[in-house]
């Protein structure tokens, strides 16, 4: 007899396997530079940033960083980019390592570090549901940022702040069930 994943490790990989094609903007089958330079462009196109705007480079900055927090851990061949069973294995550590309330893996700690910083578009310290939209909108998702955030947001303070972006990111990586709030955060969906 042959080896069937739970419905919760099913639910888990589909989840992850959202969120890479969201981030493979070009379809290759790699999440690489390319792909993170048009997250860039697509919020600059959005906000009719100019070239020479100090919130452009700031998120350029951001967006590197975010770039740095998925290749280093990810990159296991070393070829510049992320492929599919990269981005899975790096998120099944991080589920290993971090269960029963225990510390992120420092490589999570970065992404999720990485991650606020671009979603936090104003740089107020908060992510709002303003800076949630355009987020969405830049990675291709269709979802509704309104529902996406009144997840992410069960107690309608109308922002996140670093900590609840820690709580919401801990339950996308680890919840099988697709009632926990924090399976919107990446893709603003729940998975197909």
């Amino acid at each position: 007899m042959w080896w069937r994943p739970s419905p919760e490790r099913r639910f888990r990989r589909d989840k992850y396997a959202d969120y890479f094609q969201c981030l493979d903007r070009n379809g290759n089958g790699r999440i690489d530079r390319n792909d993170f330079g048009h997250y860039a462009s697509v919020v600059q196109e959005r906000l009719r940033l100019p070239s020479d705007s100090p919130k452009l480079a700031r998120l350029r900055a951001t967006t590197q960083a975010l770039w740095a927090s998925i290749t280093g851990p990810m990159d296991g061949r070393g070829e510049g980019s992320v492929r599919f069973d990269e981005l899975v294995g790096f998120f099944v550590d991080v589920h290993e390592q971090s269960q029963d309330g225990g510390e992120l893996p420092r490589a999570a700690q970065d992404h999720v570090l990485a991650t606020f910083a671009v979603l936090d578009m104003d740089g107020d310290g908060f992510i709002d549901v303003q800076d949630y939209d355009i987020y969405l909108s830049a990675i291709g998702s269709d979802s509704d940022a309104n529902d996406a955030f009144a997840h992410l947001d069960p107690d309608g303070a109308g922002r996140l702040s670093m900590e609840a972006l820690e709580k919401r990111y801990r339950e996308w990586v680890s919840a099988g069930d697709p009632a926990v709030g924090g399976n919107y955060l990446l893709t603003g969906r729940l998975p197909d």
